[in-house]
């Protein structure tokens, strides 16, 4: 921390009342982030929503993720698909919908974070931008993995700021419980265990005397992540696949980490995707200018804040991809940090500095048009290929209900199919089970030997159609299998489609 005479965070001894006024307020921005994502429910399931729905669908119907659907996501996200599907059916708006309701459950806790660490005009600035945050939909809020994190993860950061505040040492065990199911929805959230603990060690270091309080805290937390880990952990165990599990979560993604581009690792994906960067471009300069004041600020309050900041950038960085999605779990921190810095524009504002107000101007200027330019299209799908700055695997997704209703046409109910890709929401959308718990081909990036139990599953199941969706052409074994026993039928898309002859 920046000095020994920093000033302290506030101590309050308990949660501040809430009036009316602030539930109703609260209630009405939280209804904002289901808006602004609400003409986009209807857009196609794009290859990772669809991989949720497929392995989400598979354990409705008695399939254990990871042992027999695999995945590298966390168990929890397949559970807030099942539990969309249960409440509106299967179809690709549920999970959309459910979205929009875990982001607008986030808005309430990110006022009170802030008004914890700091005051209630804070707390109401910072719940204000982070609703209209969602505004920026190239971020690809869509029923992704980091939205559905997003709750537990804003949720145990509030717990923890309670905490922090000179609450009682369970809620450092709460903030630990929430933060472990976090990461079993998307593991990046591990980062937070990061930025807590490196908090804690720095004031117990610069408190000797309160150290052991601060430990208790740390340990409290520890204690809580072993809480929150323990349902999955039980039931992977129960079911035999608690190894699948510790490997699809952690192991793969290590090794797939180190498949990604090493200086893409250093480089925010902000600038790699730039597309969220001008849809939110007046969000992220107020926030640059608020980071600045909280650096100035220099007390534990402020250091908190920065602290989730720097791992929650860690956390979108490390992978060395540059998905838009990422940058989501930047999102509660941010609207703080502008909350925290808003005085400051508006004092400058004021003082007539022309070359401010014109930069504030302009941000807003493109933050507003690039907003006009992903909303203006009539259509869902159009909405969304704009949204995914006209990708080929947004036009794919788009494609993909055409190929589904080929593959539906090909085969009977009880059927399995398999497709060589990442299309994988062509099995939800057919409404057919995959032949093998391999459903996409990303593994294979990291181990080819999968390769070996795909070929043994198909071999013994017999897919009734073979779906070949890259450009590339597949392995040699799948090659071979499939000149052997299949025949090609027709090309829909960027499908071909292979059909089982004989017995």
């Amino acid at each position: 921390m920046a000095s020994s005479t920093a000033p302290s965070i506030a101590a309050p001894t308990g949660i501040r009342t809430v009036h009316v006024r602030d539930a109703a307020f609260l209630l009405v921005l939280s209804v904002l982030p289901i808006l602004f994502l609400l003409p986009l429910f209807g857009a196609p399931f794009e290859r990772d929503q669809g991989t949720y729905a497929t392995i989400a669908r598979g354990w409705m119907d008695g399939a254990v993720p990871y042992r027999d659907l695999w995945d590298n996501k966390g168990p929890l996200l397949f559970l807030w698909y099942a539990a969309s599907f249960s409440w509106l059916g299967e179809t690709i708006v549920a999970p959309r919908v459910l979205a929009g309701i875990a982001a607008g459950l986030c808005v309430p806790f990110v006022w009170a974070t802030a008004d914890r660490l700091f005051d209630r005009r804070v707390a109401t600035t910072a719940a204000v931008v982070f609703a209209l945050s969602f505004a920026n939909v190239y971020l690809q809020v869509t029923a992704n993995a980091e939205v559905f994190m997003l709750l537990p993860m804003t949720v145990g950061l509030w717990a923890f700021a309670v905490g922090a505040t000179g609450g009682r040492q369970g809620w450092f065990l709460v903030a630990g419980a929430l933060t472990a199911l976090a990461v079993f929805t998307r593991q990046s959230a591990v980062w937070m265990f990061v930025g807590y603990a490196a908090w804690l060690a720095i004031v117990s270091w610069r408190e000797p005397a309160d150290r052991p309080r601060h430990m208790a805290s740390m340990a409290a937390m520890a204690a809580g992540a072993l809480l929150g880990a323990a349902p999955f952990v039980i039931y992977f165990a129960s079911q035999g696949a608690l190894l699948e599990l510790w490997h699809a979560m952690f192991g793969f993604n290590l090794g797939w980490a180190a498949e990604q581009s090493t200086w893409l690792k250093f480089v925010p994906p902000l600038f790699v995707e730039p597309a969220p960067l001008f849809g939110g471009l007046l969000l992220w300069v107020l926030a640059l200018i608020g980071i600045w004041r909280l650096w100035k600020r220099s007390d534990r309050a402020a250091w908190l804040v920065l602290s989730v900041l720097v791992v929650s950038e860690a956390a979108v960085q490390t992978m060395g991809k540059g998905s838009a999605h990422y940058s989501i779990q930047l999102l509660p921190a941010v609207a703080i940090s502008v909350a925290v810095g808003l005085p400051y524009v508006a004092r400058r504002w004021r003082a007539r500095d022309m070359a401010f107000r014109s930069v504030l101007a302009a941000s807003a200027l493109v933050t507003l048009c690039a907003a006009a330019f992903a909303y203006a299209p009539p259509t869902p799908e159009e909405r969304f290929v704009a949204q995914y700055t006209f990708r080929d695997y947004a036009d794919d997704a788009v494609q993909a209900p055409a190929i589904a209703a080929a593959v539906a046409r090909m085969t009977e109910a009880e059927d399995c199919v398999y497709e060589w890709g990442r299309s994988s929401q062509i099995y939800f959308l057919a409404d057919r089970a995959p032949c093998t718990r391999w459903i996409h081909d990303r593994p294979y990036e990291v181990d080819t030997t999968m390769l070996g139990e795909v070929m043994a599953d198909l071999e013994e199941r017999t897919p009734a159609v073979i779906l070949v969706t890259t450009d590339e052409p597949p392995p040699r074994e799948l090659q071979a299998f499939i000149e052997e026993h299949y025949r090609f039928t027709e090309q829909v898309a960027y499908a071909s489609l292979h059909e089982r002859v004989g017995g």
